[in-house]
């Protein structure tokens, strides 16, 4: 008997039947916001996500399944879908606003426990090339990811959209030494993780699953109070579009999501007594950087993923 690898499953009867009823509940309300179906490689080169996910993530530096090729080039399977639709939307020279979903199994070294697989199933949608300041764009991914919730999961399960802007790549350098300030004189009560974090890129350790990180987090700066005035206009103004739609939602000074793409607002969708961005349903946000990271030029984008493992543990 040759046992399967860890943290890798197969889906069948009950189970199987689930997973096919949540991805077609998300092709469907994909294609009610126009967007069109892309189907990504699952073997990429690394950098494509050590230049945009971050060098300094869990997801580069303890996540990503990687190998060299026959001829010594290195090789990952993809942990996340945006970085590859975005260099497709360059390869193509798009110069107009393009829509895109998929569905597709991503995969991450990561402790396998309930809702958490190193094979895992996602969807996502993407809104790339839109004008700039164009909230309508970025309020239509809330929208997208709240009919897609209202369509899978059972009536009585509540959620909430966590929303932050994480403001301009000024605002954060601002940011930034303010942090190291604050944690350097913390630094006792943080882990060897985060202390290897401080220098490079502290706004990971506000995004750190350790308890001592978390406790020591609480007292830290907010953003909010280095944002930009044109990034608190554009923030207030979905605020007020959320507030009208009836959409659930509640300001998170603290939430940075675990990518280093982002910029201005970024959200996760956690269900009602989360313990945590460790049990979000999903999560995305605006990365109007990532395209020239790539190589490309300046590209707004926005965008939202879901764990389809994680929901059909609701269902």
């Amino acid at each position: 008997m040759v046992d399967g690898v860890r943290g890798i499953r197969v889906l069948d009867g009950e189970e199987a039947n689930k997973y096919l009823e949540i991805i077609n509940i998300f092709h469907n309300v994909a294609q009610k916001y126009d967007c069109n179906f892309i189907k990504i490689p699952t073997i990429e080169k690394d950098e494509l996500f050590t230049r945009t996910v971050g060098e300094n993530t869990d997801i580069v530096t303890k996540q990503m399944f990687s190998f060299p090729d026959k001829k010594g080039r290195n090789l990952v399977l993809r942990p996340e879908g945006t970085a590859g639709v975005v260099r497709h939307h360059i390869d193509k020279k798009y110069n107009k606003i393009k829509k895109y979903y998929y569905s597709d199994q991503m995969f991450r070294y990561e402790r396998p426990q309930k809702g958490r697989y190193r094979e895992f199933h996602q969807v996502g949608a993407e809104i790339i090339g839109y004008e700039n300041n164009s909230i309508s764009e970025i309020f239509s991914i809330i929208q997208l990811s709240n009919d897609f919730l209202e369509n899978c999961i059972p009536t009585n399960t509540k959620y909430t959209f966590e929303i932050n802007s994480i403001g301009t790549n000024e605002d954060r350098k601002i940011y930034n030494q303010k942090l190291k300030e604050y944690f350097k004189k913390n630094i006792e009560n943080l882990s060897d993780d985060s202390i290897k974090r401080l220098d490079k890129n502290p706004l990971r350790i506000l995004d750190s699953k350790d308890k001592s990180d978390i406790a020591v987090s609480r007292n830290a700066p907010k953003l909010s109070e280095f944002r930009s005035e044109e990034s608190n206009k554009k923030f207030n103004e979905l605020i007020q579009m959320l507030k009208n739609s009836k959409i659930p939602y509640l300001e998170n000074p603290f939430l940075v999501r675990g990518l280093d793409y982002y910029n201005d607002f970024t959200f996760e969708i956690v269900p009602e007594n989360s313990k945590g961005s460790q049990d979000a349903l999903g999560g995305g946000g605006q990365y109007d950087n990532l395209s020239k990271l790539l190589g490309g030029k300046d590209i707004n984008g926005v965008g939202v993923a879901f764990g389809v493992d994680r929901i059909m543990e609701l269902s």
